[in-house]
């Protein structure tokens, strides 16, 4: 039997642990926390309170279970009150129960029933758990979102990835738009910087010209560049610059974690959508990672067709939820079972239109 307490954060940074994820860890869930629990909407959440809980077996430390309680609004007075992995709001890069050791079978029934003893929330929703997760014994995982990943560690050089791996025709791409940078009179150029304030100044200008095709621009808001500038501090990180004559066109930048090179954030600027931009950058940060003998590349959450040029292989994540015997949990569960389902279906379905070569 498993006994469960409440920690503070000041708790969770003495111990010292290893998660699966990168916002697992303790620098990640902090900094996430510092930044963002005073930002309030519906996305982020309202009134955010941190609900740290660690189990014990036989009074050793045997999981840590970061959560945090906040609720939305719903048709503007409705208010629904929600229990979370602190962090799967904006930019998760993966969740789950930090373990200290095997867990048994019961521990998810025994969590779930102290949670709902002991907090007080209408919805219990788990987001970016992987299939592995202890979580799986108890609740039934649905499908919520995937990482495009290459797996460097599996290929002796990039040449013997890229002709196992790309396309013919996304080759002839990258071959056809190299030569027209040529042709038309540009200076190519790569270059592997550190993030610092005139890296900053590049990277913004770039990510503004997401705008034009109606994409948002991470950097207007305060917040998200606060918590991106803390994670590029706390992780070994780079930005990779693609210039033509000396002027950055495209940008994306990475963080490494456990043998794994993690992207965070990319752009190009869109005048030059013709030349390639962004799929050379991209394919730099690939030849890059083989050349620092990475075991891995992500490209982080989301199923965006042009990452599927580059690899035919993705990471899954997945959700599970619950809720209380509660009045409003009750009229609502129709309405959100709804949405989990329809959500479900839709990563399935763009699961399946990867084809065998990993073409979306």
């Amino acid at each position: 039997m498993y006994h469960f307490r409440f920690i503070t954060l000041n708790d969770l940074k003495e111990i010292g642990y290893t998660g699966d994820f990168p916002s697992n860890q303790f620098n990640w869930i902090y900094n996430w926390f510092s930044v963002f629990e005073k930002v309030e909407n519906n996305v982020f959440g309202y009134n955010k309170k941190a609900c740290i809980i660690a189990a014990y077996k036989d009074d050793q430390l045997a999981a840590v279970v970061p959560l945090v309680k906040l609720y939305r609004t719903y048709f503007k007075v409705v208010k629904i009150e929600f229990l979370e992995f602190m962090g799967q709001q904006w930019s998760c890069l993966g969740n789950d129960i930090i373990k200290f050791g095997d867990l048994e079978e019961c521990f998810s029934s025994e969590l779930i029933s102290w949670i709902k003893t002991n907090i007080n929330f209408h919805f219990l929703f788990l987001k970016y758990l992987p299939e592995s997760s202890v979580l799986a014994n108890k609740y039934r995982l649905f499908h919520y979102a995937g990482a495009p990943f290459v797996q460097v560690g599996k290929y002796d050089s990039y040449e013997e990835f890229s002709d196992a791996v790309y396309a013919r025709k996304f080759r002839e791409d990258l071959g056809r738009t190299f030569r027209k940078i040529k042709k038309d009179g540009f200076e190519f150029e790569l270059s592997y910087e550190k993030i610092n304030d005139k890296s900053l100044s590049e990277i913004r200008r770039i990510a503004k010209s997401k705008e034009v095709d109606g994409k948002s621009f991470l950097y207007e808001d305060a917040e998200k560049e606060q918590f991106h500038l803390k994670m590029y501090e706390k992780f070994p990180s780079q930005v990779v610059f693609v210039r033509f004559n000396q002027q950055v066109v495209a940008y994306a930048t990475c963080i490494d974690w456990n043998g794994e090179r993690i992207g965070i954030d990319g752009a190009f600027d869109r005048d030059y959508r013709k030349y390639g931009a962004g799929i050379h950058c991209l394919d730099a940060v690939i030849k890059n990672s083989f050349s620092e003998k990475k075991l891995k590349m992500s490209f982080g959450m989301g199923l965006d067709t042009y990452k599927f040029q580059f690899t035919n292989q993705i990471d899954r994540y997945y959700m599970c939820f619950d809720y209380k015997l509660r009045l409003k949990s009750l009229l609502a569960l129709p309405y959100f079972k709804y949405r989990l389902k329809k959500e479900d279906q839709q990563v399935i379905k763009n699961l399946q239109n990867i084809n065998g070569n990993g073409r979306i």
